[in-house]
């Protein structure tokens, strides 16, 4: 990493710390009662660390990798930021509820060397230049909760940049999804974990209630090898109309290996899965 990116990550520490003093410790985390009906609740935090997302905030935050942390978005109204955020560190991280708006183009947050489990969950993300959804370099072992999210269109080509509504290079160890849906210019779940990481296959990744409108490329791709253990439930895809056959929006391909039994080509999002990303906002409950 250059010398100047490490200099930019030491200031970011330093701003981080400030926020978690000027934001009150003694604050309660807000209720997550919406988990309590999820697959994977939020994880139970130690003491953690409330950071107040606000217009304010820097984009780049880095957090210490033994503590826990809530990222909390305003109740009632969106949040307009210039760009999504990105996430060094931490352990347990949570975010339940809100509305993140991102004005200019970037994406929507990338998530890197967390030690514990990262919960994102009831939030919708839009902005009219989005370049990408979630980024995922989890070299560390974390578990990666996405859950009841809504992302809007990411726009990307071939030519330009490779717009992924997920993208993972490096783990997660477990990827769970439940209650996701999102539109792509270009590619929609793009899961290469060993990448750019040497150490073991994923423990497990697990896709359930998935809606993506793919008006590009590959709806869902997923590594050789080598093998990660693979769950699918109410996965559904609208395809680009002008590549019909799933061996043309799914990587590997029906015929080859099978990798995605199960995975339905529809019109639209389906009834419950669609219910799942309207309750994502600053409602959320």
């Amino acid at each position: 990493m250059p010398a100047s990116v490490i200099g930019r990550f030491g200031r970011l520490a330093v701003v981080a710390a400030l926020l978690a003093l000027t934001c009150g410790l003694a604050n309660q985390p807000p209720p997550v009662a919406a988990s309590a009906r999820l697959p994977w609740p939020a994880p139970k935090l130690s003491n953690p660390t409330i950071i107040p997302l606000t217009a304010k905030t820097p984009s780049s935050l880095v957090l210490n990798p033994r503590l826990d942390y809530i990222l909390q978005l305003p109740t009632g109204h969106a949040l307009n930021v210039a760009r999504g955020f990105s996430v060094w560190g931490g352990h347990n991280v949570v975010m339940v509820g809100g509305s993140l708006n991102i004005r200019r183009a970037s994406g929507v947050m990338d998530l890197t060397d967390q030690t514990g489990i990262v919960h994102i969950e009831g939030v919708r993300f839009t902005g009219p230049k989005l370049m990408e959804g979630f980024d995922l370099s989890e070299p560390k072992g974390a578990t990666v909760e996405l859950e009841n999210l809504y992302v809007g269109t990411v726009h990307g080509s071939e030519s330009t940049n490779h717009a992924d509504l997920i993208q993972t290079w490096a783990g997660p160890r477990r990827l769970l999804v439940d209650g996701f849906v999102g539109s792509t210019d270009y590619q929609g779940f793009f899961l290469l974990p060993n990448q750019l990481y040497r150490g073991p296959a994923p423990r497990q990744f697990d896709l359930r209630n998935v809606y993506i409108q793919d008006r590009g490329g590959y709806a869902l791709w997923l590594q050789s090898k080598p093998r990660v253990p693979l769950h699918l439930s109410n996965v559904y895809v609208s395809p680009n109309p002008t590549k019909p056959e799933p061996d043309q929006w799914l990587w590997p391909g029906l015929t080859s290996e099978g990798t995605w039994p199960g995975v339905t080509a529809v019109v639209g999002p389906p009834a419950p899965v669609a219910q799942m990303a309207r309750a994502a906002g600053p409602a959320y409950q």
